[in-house]
């Protein structure tokens, strides 16, 4: 019987996962973010009054066939002009079936995508910070760029505040042998998903293998400083203690400096602190070169340019299971 995966994050780090594991026999599913609002996403969104539809594209274009990474291509002039074209296709197969489920299982067979993209919600969610001072930050955007998380966040929260989970994400986490969560965002790519009831719990409820893939490099004004212990902290107040496995963390020298330095604050330290339910696995997963953005891309001062390796990461989940 062939292994469920499912990989729970937003887009970048997801769809590297998914690249990897797409070439071994493995029933993927990718759990994808809601609540982005910005750039392309942002527009369409508002557009058209749909989930954001740029996480979904990334992993549909690791997920198919020779000819799908086309779908990550924005254009470099005219009205569309940082627009990728996956997010118009996936905007226009919306509008068609009305249903961003639909519009998905269309387009992953379109593109024979070796897995299932399962956005969280089937509608919108807008994340909101609650900060000390009585501030607020609402969207995923002002939160990324905001540089005071780490010493202000008091709350996390999804509006709509009930806001149901996508039947398709609550199925595939009950029957799923094993769960990644990560790499990506902490704040704005990871947390979403548990903010939703219906996710978090069907989560914990999971006797599936639980395996988490620890960031390469820490946020500027997110985590700051953070060990893999202190990202596993954050996790488990919202999850419960030892909320995983397994957990992989790279070991490769980063070179955080220059233009990568203005995102990325440090590489991610190693755990201070080692459960005794948990194995730890520790390896060079660091991609050769940094992630490149290009000039149409109108958030590319602020991607984080550090990427695991597709091949290395997938290996290491492969010898968890």
């Amino acid at each position: 019987m062939t292994t469920k995966i499912v990989i729970i994050g937003g887009g970048t780090g997801t769809s590297t996962v998914l690249a990897g594991l797409r070439k071994y026999p493995l029933s993927l599913s990718a759990l994808i973010n809601t609540a982005d609002d910005g750039s392309s996403s942002g527009i369409l969104r508002r557009a058209f009054g749909m989930a954001p539809p740029g996480d979904l594209r990334q992993c549909l274009a690791a997920l198919g066939d020779a000819g799908a990474e086309h779908l990550n291509y924005r254009f470099q002039k005219g009205p569309f002009r940082g627009h990728a074209i996956g997010n118009l296709l996936i905007a226009s197969a919306y509008e068609r079936y009305g249903s961003i489920q639909q519009a998905m299982d269309m387009l992953a067979r379109i593109f024979n995508a070796k897995g299932v993209l399962i956005p969280m919600t089937l509608t919108p969610t807008t994340l909101i910070a609650h900060l000390s001072a009585g501030r607020t930050l609402r969207g995923e955007s002002a939160i990324t760029l905001a540089r005071t998380i780490s010493t202000s966040l008091k709350k996390l929260v999804l509006a709509p505040l009930h806001i149901r989970a996508n039947p398709r994400a609550v199925a595939a986490l009950r029957e799923a042998d094993a769960i990644i969560v990560g790499p990506g965002n902490l704040y704005a790519s990871i947390l979403p998903h548990f903010l939703v009831p219906e996710i978090r719990r069907a989560f914990t409820a999971s006797r599936a293998k639980k395996i988490y893939v620890a960031n390469l490099a820490t946020q500027r004004g997110h985590t700051d400083d953070f060990s893999v212990s202190d990202f596993l902290d954050v996790l488990d107040r919202r999850l419960g203690h030892d909320a995983f496995t397994h957990v992989l963390y790279n070991t490769a020298p980063l070179p955080v400096s220059g233009r990568a330095g203005k995102v990325a604050a440090a590489p991610v330290r190693p755990p201070t602190q080692r459960s005794k339910g948990i194995t730890y696995a520790g390896a060079r997963l660091a991609a050769a070169s940094l992630k490149v953005s290009g000039a149409a891309d109108p958030i590319a001062s602020r991607r984080n340019p550090f990427l695991h390796d597709a091949g290395r990461i997938a290996a290491a989940i492969i010898r968890c299971l």
